[in-house]
């Protein structure tokens, strides 16, 4: 994640698709990568699904892009093999579904960490930004949608969180000065005697 800091954007001389989402974000995707990083750009996969992607490798010209499955690696040791493999590639653009589907995410964190490229957020909708400063906003707003933070109910939920602390905090000090009070005007005898009511010892004969 070598460009996070950067606005700048290397050449697009090759891109890495990670397909860590459905099918069919990726099928709008990969159209919208040719178009904004040019036709004859080879477009990598890596994947979990067994086949490729609809018109992945089927025009001319696009027989230099390369697929990696990580159904193929059973163990640890060619899980890292893999990522060795891809990382000596050194694409300068990753792109990275990320549709709030739990599909590879270690593979997403692991490409996040370990690979040197400029990062594409991709969204359910096949959006995308860049990971780095200058999409900050772009990144917070994604991150609070992704938690649920924007909704209505999630603000207010905020809001009580936030809220409970001094609500807690008055009532306990309002507690206080009342027991205070109490005590004090025990100590000064000034606390009120109970009212004594006129039964049949206390009434007053008439006759």
């Amino acid at each position: 994640m070598r460009w996070v800091l950067s606005r700048a954007v290397p050449p697009a001389t090759r891109v890495l698709l990670l397909e860590s989402g459905p099918r069919e974000v990726a099928e709008k995707l990969i159209p919208r990568l040719r178009r904004v990083f040019g036709e004859e750009v080879p477009v990598d996969l890596l994947t979990c699904l067994g086949d490729d992607p609809k018109d992945f490798a089927a025009e001319p010209g696009r027989s230099g892009s390369r697929v990696w499955k990580v159904t193929d690696c059973p163990d640890d040791a060619t899980r890292w093999r893999l990522l060795r493999d891809i990382r000596n590639q050194r694409h300068p653009i990753v792109a990275i579904l990320c549709t709030g589907s739990p599909i590879m995410a270690s593979w997403r964190t692991a490409a996040l960490v370990l690979l040197p490229a400029k990062f594409l957020i991709v969204n359910e909708h096949a959006d995308f930004f860049w990971l780095d400063r200058g999409h900050w906003r772009a990144l917070w707003q994604f991150l609070f949608h992704r938690t649920g933070l924007l909704e209505e109910s999630a603000v207010r939920t905020l809001a009580r969180v936030v809220a409970f602390p001094f609500a807690l905090a008055f009532l306990l000090v309002y507690a206080a000065a009342v027991h205070v009070t109490r005590l004090g005007r025990m100590a000064l005898g000034l606390h009120r005697r109970p009212k004594r009511g006129l039964g049949h010892d206390s009434a007053v004969s008439l006759d």
